[in-house]
């Protein structure tokens, strides 16, 4: 159950971060520029981080654009699909 929850947290701070990144992961998923897989990949990365609660605290703030953190172990995923 733990490891469930934990990456429950780590899929809503992936996708967080992807909408806070001006993301629409749903239509890139429509357009089959992003799968299921490369998802689970990024989710993957996410739940090996070490900064979890500083993104998450992050991606709370108010702030309407949110940079990238440097430690996002997702930057290079994000970049991609914003080009």
């Amino acid at each position: 159950m733990h490891t469930e929850y934990k990456r429950a947290q780590h899929t809503k701070l992936v996708l967080d971060m992807a909408d806070r990144q001006n993301l629409d992961l749903t239509d890139l998923f429509m357009r089959a520029e992003f799968s299921e897989e490369q998802l689970d990949d990024a989710i993957d990365r996410c739940v090996g981080c070490t900064h979890p609660d500083a993104c998450r605290k992050l991606l709370d703030s108010e702030e309407s654009n949110v940079s990238l953190p440097d430690y996002c172990r997702n930057g290079d995923v994000f970049a991609s699909l914003k080009s």
